[in-house]
């Protein structure tokens, strides 16, 4: 694997243009498409796409949730007249219209007298299809001959007085007032009965309150458009407010918070993030003394990530917004692939070496956080998908480009470099400190009683940035414009608006019976206005059958008899006559857009062949869950209460990611288990994350810090640098076990650095005053403290425990199979002739183990007709001892038999070198000849360089010569007075003559 990765830095190290060439085409390759991605901004990404789900997703993303600016202007006392409070209107919407142009698309709240006009004449106009049963009631009371006097003499007064001018067209088409039974139903158009008209504005009912409504042309999330907006409209009303004594404005809308919160946000990096990166950079100069160092760090993430957004926008073509954002953050923990390189790099500066120490950790760590990453395929949510295929790619191309890269560009400087105190406090084995394990066990233990009680919270309001003055302000004006405490959105839906309008009808009429019942306080609805077909049908037969021949005489003769009393002519009524015998027909809602200013676009929307109509509740809180149990299981309609739907659909995201724990467990293992091939060590590497998991929770628990949408995600962040660390401390205690060299130091200083990076970065955040930021931050900071705890105490000392220390006594490491034996006193006859399992534990553990098992089985044979030749208590000295399975054979043969290996290739050697029994029995491996001064049998195991130091040696020394294949050269020993005492089974012994 190394092998490989070496081969391309040589190759590219020689050939500098050719590797600049293809990277620049590469950068251009992917900067293309990736420039061409589509951003979706859709929140409800994030929904998992469940039966329910895709149906609540799709009234979503078709529903209009406008979110209006409200303006309250009031009055500061009781002398303010209500013409003030108009006169402050005009001016207010007069400036808005001329200087606020690109950002407001629509005052609402003041209506012109053309569309008063129009309004009225299209209720007139189409007045059966405005009217209901109630209505009808009232009209039977009204054509009684007491009541027809009593309104003509109304109208006539009404004449009579100034303004007469402007009522006398409505006065003599509907003298009887029918028309403003219909227009009651357009009250229902906002929520409250409170409001009324005075001189085109909506003015509170003690008329000391005027309520305007802006439509803003940028959504909340568009903060730098949104900002100029308001930064205007404080200018305006401050101005406002001074020029007009007594009357004040103040307004409100969730573009307030949205700024506060982007506002907040923003200074809040600035100033915790920006002291940080200052520190990061003066800490990675000073430690690695370049000063391109912190750019080479990032730029294999960079070009991971781009690499990603590329794949995304060639397979996909779109990605979501949301997960972009999260991938982003997570792509912090690919940075860590380049430190574990720079710092191994710093400390050797010997590239192959270099390869050879950190490709398999690094893959290992980058392909299972890769695959965890991509288990968020299995979670039903279109946003964690991309976000799966986003992080998982990127990571993974990040770890190559780090492996290939950094080698090339990083140059170490030459001379050692001054040790600083970074490479101090990695040197130290933490595991060796007992109060340090015995402190974490009993965290380990008390957090077993408390993990299980970390609580997630639903509630997003609680991550925003709520400013006191804002909640003020909301409060006010949400009790001036009459909403109660609690506001429901109540949507009927349907394949076209006509159905959806006729499932709104249903709705409209049980809106009525709660609001009746107390219930709900006001409601905002269209059901009394914009009727479906057949409800518009139903109600002009009812009109049709009310006014029967004989009903429409009488009234025309009572309006006739009594109208002359105050001096009308016979026809002033005509239109009057006419209106009730008139043909009326359905009405579509192209007619209801031209009526006027009813802002049908606030309630209906369409899209793709789906409709929907919103009618907006207003009540307590203790009767919301009783509405939403009513329209629970309705066809039709359906109950949205905002806070509750995001807290519905947390959870099924919590759920989901309960899911996704489960799937990233198994899939790391599996990885795990196929790099080390060992059930053990996979397990081993695996434990310090669930003590990690089970600590931090304990921790949370006990500081009542609870989970959210954002830091359970950033947990997934905290478990791939956990899992990272404890990947980096089990190679580096392999590497010791199985070499000897205590390269704890390197491993340790590249985690501190990952650490202080995190801490520095996402720790930082603890000052920032934003709830969200700092609900990150605390989740990272136990997190990271906890990894690299458990990685450097415990994982250590465990693998002190079963391997390093026991092989040091001479003992066989601890390994699952092997535990039936430590209840066994006896060993078989087939143990005591091959010492199979006595050698090969040996090199349980190791890198070469499956070689050294393969390597035993093939030659144990020979080993034991090499052993027939041997006595215990003699010498021997074998040569080309390779990596020691005969030294270990023959020592657990003869005991008391001095043994030495000769081996020149170092790995071999020092391999054979570190096997438990050469720590503490007469065994050595060694690469000088010298060595083996002295010995009685020498073992030749292949032809040796220096064939006349061999000669020497042997003539000297050697009583009996042993070689391992009848193919060796051997002769020259006849001529040193050795004779052939055995020559068979491809072995070769000679003895020396008396």
């Amino acid at each position: 694997m190394h092998k490989a990765f070496y081969n391309i830095y040589s190759f590219l190290k020689k050939r500098p243009y050719l590797g600049l060439v293809f990277v620049l085409i590469y950068l251009g390759f992917i900067g293309f498409f990736a420039w061409n991605i589509s951003l979706e901004e859709d929140i409800t990404a994030l929904v998992p796409r469940g039966k329910e789900q895709k149906k609540l997703q799709k009234i979503l993303s078709t529903t209009n949730f406008s979110d209006k600016i409200i303006i309250d202007i009031s009055a500061q006392n009781d002398q303010i007249s209500p013409d003030s409070l108009v006169s402050y209107a005009d001016h207010l919407t007069s400036r808005i219209e001329d200087e606020l142009p690109k950002y407001i698309k629509d005052i609402r709240g003041k209506v012109p007298d053309e569309d008063l006009n129009a309004i009225y004449t299209f209720v007139y106009d189409n007045l059966p299809i405005f009217l209901d049963n109630q209505d009808y009631e009232e009209m039977s009371n009204r054509i009684q001959p007491d009541s027809i006097r009593d309104y003509l003499s109304r109208g006539y007064r009404r004449l009579m007085a100034p303004t007469g001018f402007f009522t006398k067209n409505y006065f003599f088409k509907d003298p009887l007032n029918f028309t403003n039974l219909g227009l009651e139903k357009l009250r229902e158009l906002q929520t409250g009965d409170d409001f009324g008209i005075y001189n085109n504005y909506l003015i509170s009912e003690n008329r000391d309150h005027i309520i305007l409504f802006l439509d803003p042309v940028y959504p909340s999330s568009e903060t730098g458009k949104n900002k100029i907006l308001v930064n205007k409209l404080n200018q305006i009303t401050s101005e406002l407010n001074s020029e007009f004594e007594g009357v004040h404005s103040d307004y409100f809308g969730g573009v307030l918070y949205s700024l506060a919160n982007a506002e907040r946000i923003k200074k809040d990096i600035i100033w915790t993030l920006g002291i940080a990166f200052i520190l990061l950079l003066a800490l990675l100069l000073f430690f690695y003394r370049k000063i391109y160092v912190p750019l080479l760090l990032f730029l294999p993430s960079i070009i991971g990530g781009v690499s990603a957004i590329a794949f995304l926008s060639i397979f996909k073509g779109s990605v979501s917004a949301i997960s972009l954002g999260i991938g982003a953050v997570l792509l912090g923990i690919s940075i860590d692939y380049a430190l574990h390189i720079l710092t191994h790099f710093r400390n050797n500066t010997d590239v192959e070496k270099l390869y050879k120490d950190v490709s398999r950790p690094i893959l290992m760590s980058s392909l299972t956080t890769a695959v965890a990453f991509a288990c968020l395929l299995f979670v039903k949510s279109e946003a964690l998908t991309d976000l799966g295929i986003f992080a998982s790619i990127s990571v993974l191309l990040s770890s190559l480009f780090s492996l290939v890269l950094i080698p090339l560009l990083y140059n170490p400087a030459e001379e050692n470099l001054k040790k600083t105190f970074l490479d101090k406090i990695a040197a130290k084995d933490y595991s060796k400190i007992k109060p340090l394990f015995y402190g974490l066990i009993i965290l380990f233990l008390g957090s077993l009683f408390f993990f299980s009680n970390v609580k997630f919270n639903n509630d997003l309001s609680s991550l925003n940035y709520q400013p006191k003055e804002i909640k003020q302000l909301e409060d006010s004006i949400s009790k001036v414009a009459g909403r109660s405490e609690k506001t429901l959105y109540l949507v009927a839906y349907g394949n076209s608006v006509d159905d959806a309008l006729q499932e709104n009808n249903e709705l409209y009429k049980k809106l009525q019976n709660f609001k009746n019942e107390g219930l709900i306080e006001n409601f905002s609805s269209i059901g009394g206005v914009i009727l479906s077909t057949n409800t518009q049908n139903r109600r002009i037969e009812h009109w049709n059958t009310f006014w029967t021949d004989s009903k429409r005489e009488r009234v025309k003769e009572n309006v006739l008899n009594f109208s002359s009393e105050f001096g009308f002519k016979p026809r002033s009524f005509d239109c009057f006559y006419d209106e009730m015998k008139k043909h009326f027909y359905p009405i579509d809602l192209d007619d209801y857009q031209k009526a006027g200013s009813l802002y049908l676009d606030d309630f209906i929307s369409e899209k793709n062949g789906f409709a929907t109509v919103v009618n907006t509740v207003s009540l307590k809180e203790e009767n919301a869950e009783k509405i939403e149990n009513v329209f629970q299981n309705s066809n039709g309609v359906v109950a949205i209460d905002r806070k509750l739907m995001n807290q519905s659909f947390l959870g099924h995201l919590r759920q989901n990611f309960n899911e996704l724990i489960g799937y990233s467990i198994i899939a790391v293992f599996l990885i795990l288990l196929l790099f080390y091939g060992n059930l053990e060590l996979s397990l081993l590497t695996l434990l310090p994350i669930a003590v990690t998991w089970i600590c931090a929770l304990g921790i949370m628990s006990v500081l009542n810090i609870e989970f959210n949408i954002l830091n359970i995600i950033i947990s997934t962040f905290i478990f791939g640098l956990g899992l990272d660390y404890s990947i980096f401390i089990t190679n580096s205690c392999l590497k010791e076990y199985e070499t000897g060299e205590f390269d704890l130091k390197t491993y340790q200083t590249s985690i501190l650095l990952s650490v202080i990076t995190t801490l520095l970065g996402m720790g930082a955040l603890i000052f920032a005053q934003h709830p969200a930021l700092r609900s990150i931050s605390i989740v990272s900071i136990i997190g990271v403290i906890m990894a690299v705890s458990v990685s450097f105490i415990l994982q250590r000392r465990i693998f002190r425990a079963f391997l390093l220390d026991r092989a040091k006594k001479g003992k066989a490491p601890i390994y699952l199979a092997n535990i039936p034996y430590y209840f066994r006193k006896d060993i078989s006859e087939t143990e005591k002739l091959y010492r199979k399992k006595s050698v090969l534990d040996n090199y349980h553990y190791k890198s070469v183990e499956a070689g050294a098992r393969k390597h035993f089985r093939q030659n144990r044979e020979l080993f034991v007709r090499i052993s027939r030749y041997i006595e215990d208590g003699q010498s021997i000295g074998i040569i080309n001892s390779g990596q020691g399975e005969l030294a270990l054979f023959l020592h657990y043969k003869f005991p008391n038999s001095k043994i030495t290996g000769l081996e020149i290739e170092e790995e071999k050697r020092q391999i054979a070198a570190n096997t438990p029994a050469s720590y503490i029995s007469d065994i050595e491996f060694t690469d000088e000849i010298e060595k083996l001064e002295g010995f009685e049998v020498y073992i030749v195991n292949a032809d040796y360089e220096n064939k006349s130091a061999l000669r020497e040696l042997i003539g000297r020394n050697a009583k009996k010569v042993i070689f391992a294949d009848t193919e060796f050269p051997s002769r020259w020993l006849l001529d040193l007075n050795f004779e052939i005492i055995y020559r068979q089974n491809n072995i070769l012994v000679f003895q020396k003559a008396d």
